[in-house]
């Protein structure tokens, strides 16, 4: 089975192998490669900056020298530790306790835990908003119009897009959203759903 541990604290069920593994290859990194790998993740984790992630792993990379495929598995299984590790508001001392199950050395596991603390209160009201907040979408619709009247006359003749979302309330239930977006809101909306894009293919 690939299936081989229990007991950790970021994580409800058992442990997959593979992602044990996944995780044992921080031993490789000295104590500031790791510090400096974990700080990108924890930045990520707390501002969702796409961009900053995929720049910062690719100069990391080159910097370190190590293979770019080897170090977005590693930073993947180190942003799902982090994100089961906050759902949970773990302390720093249970941060360094899973760690060291993983194999990673006293010291090394002490320096990742301090660093945890220091974003232990954003991180935990991140994870909580996205919680929240995030509802699957399941269909969406838009249209292109231009306003005909307005209080505004600069905003007569102005182009809009309607956006229509239909997304899951739960126990079954769906409800519909409807959005009107400038042409500037649209492009800058697209413009982020790019980078969200992006770092999900840079880590998948």
């Amino acid at each position: 089975s690939s299936t081989m541990a229990t007991g950790f604290r970021f994580s409800d069920g058992s442990v997959e192998a593979e992602f044990i593994e996944d995780m044992k290859t921080l031993r490789a990194l000295d104590e500031s490669q790791l510090t400096e790998l974990v700080e990108l993740c924890l930045r990520f984790l707390s501002a969702a900056d796409a961009s900053a992630l995929i720049e910062g792993a690719q100069e990391y990379a080159e910097r370190h020298g190590i293979n770019t495929g080897v170090l977005k598995t590693t930073m993947r299984a180190l942003l799902l530790f982090f994100k089961g590790a906050a759902r949970k508001h773990l302390t720093h001392v249970l941060v360094k306790e899973d760690l060291q199950r993983f194999n990673l050395e006293e010291e090394k596991a002490a320096a990742v835990a301090t660093l945890w603390h220091s974003h232990l209160l954003v991180l935990s009201r991140n994870i909580a908003d996205q919680t929240l907040s995030v509802n699957k979408l399941l269909d969406m619709d838009w249209r292109f119009g231009v306003s005909s009247s307005s209080s505004e006359l600069q905003q007569v003749g102005r182009t809009f897009l309607e956006l229509r979302l239909q997304v899951e309330k739960g126990e079954g239930q769906s409800e519909s959203k409807v959005m009107e977006l400038s042409l500037s809101q649209f492009y800058a909306l697209l413009q982020e759903m790019e980078k969200a894009k992006a770092s999900m293919e840079f880590l998948s």
